[in-house]
């Protein structure tokens, strides 16, 4: 076969390749942008019970890939044996004796919390490329990549950008069943941390969504790890016979990039700023009610 032969079917070869590619990313865009079948309306308003009775279901609204969360009810915050776990770890990083973080109040009592309707959960943070900016804290000098999370923003822009889209930010309790589902595990993926499954201990952010290993019972991403990620409400404590006297405080869910310990990381982990606080280490993503795309 002379040279020219040989150069027209490579060519050939990667034409139809690239064919192939295209006709299979319309199709599966088709497949994510499809309505809702009867049987999956069904199965998400019926319920779960176990982790393990859900197979994720994925759609993309208004340009943001979203996971399907069903009703059902779980256990939210930490029991007795979990805060050991936390502090075990709290203790092997700062010295024992030397953690300052008080688990119970941040985290106990445990209550039964229980959704009736399902509802929508990003699946991944709002990324920069989504949220349309690459910059840090809008400062040229510090460039972060469009597939990196977006972070320095204030409660309040987070909030803005989800409602741009139709959507809102996850309440705490909409977050953390989003995590843990019925059988409240420590960490999205089980109960034993696993260091190769999170962005964590770096000294910046990454691409979102690369550890589907650790994707959470519903299918959503990085929800330990990459950015803490903004929800809702304002701050309060779980025992609801102590005062807040924090309502200008805000809660971050599941750690970041630059959480250099587990107990960080966990799904149950509380973190307080103010509402304008703004710093890399968090993010958001966005959550819907069922009813916008469930017809």
């Amino acid at each position: 076969m002379t040279r020219g032969l040989l150069w027209r079917s490579a060519l050939g070869l990667l034409i139809s390749l690239l064919i192939l590619s295209i006709s299979y990313f319309l199709y599966t865009d088709q497949i994510s942008r499809a309505a809702l079948s009867p049987l999956e309306i069904d199965r998400a308003l019926q319920g779960v019970s176990h982790n393990q009775e859900w197979a994720p279901i994925q759609r993309r609204m208004n340009g943001m890939q979203m996971v399907l969360v069903p009703a059902g009810c779980f256990t939210m915050g930490s029991t007795d044996a979990q805060i050991e776990v936390a502090q075990v770890s709290c203790d092997r990083f700062f010295g024992r004796g030397k953690c300052q973080v008080d688990f119970k109040a941040l985290e106990q009592p445990t209550r039964q919390i229980c959704f009736k309707q399902p509802f929508w959960l990003g699946l991944t943070e709002v990324t920069n490329r989504a949220y349309g900016s690459p910059l840090f804290t809008r400062n040229a000098g510090h460039y972060r990549e469009p597939s990196w999370p977006v972070e320095a923003l204030p409660w309040v822009e987070a909030l803005s950008f989800c409602e741009s889209l139709g959507m809102r930010l996850p309440s705490e309790a909409e977050w953390e069943y989003a995590a843990r589902g019925p059988d409240a595990r420590i960490y999205p993926w089980g109960d034993e941390f696993k260091p190769l499954n999170v962005v964590w201990g770096m000294l910046n952010p990454d691409t979102v969504g690369q550890y589907e290993e650790a994707a959470s019972w519903v299918g959503a991403l990085d929800m330990s790890g990459s950015v803490a990620e903004w929800v809702m409400e304002p701050f309060a404590p779980y025992d609801l016979s102590l005062q807040a006297n924090e309502s200008e405080m805000r809660i971050a869910r599941g750690g970041s990039w630059f959480s250099f310990a587990p107990f960080y990381l966990r799904s149950a982990m509380r973190d307080r700023y103010g509402k304008d606080f703004a710093s890399s280490v968090v993010g958001f993503r966005c959550a819907a009610d069922f009813a916008l795309t469930a017809q």
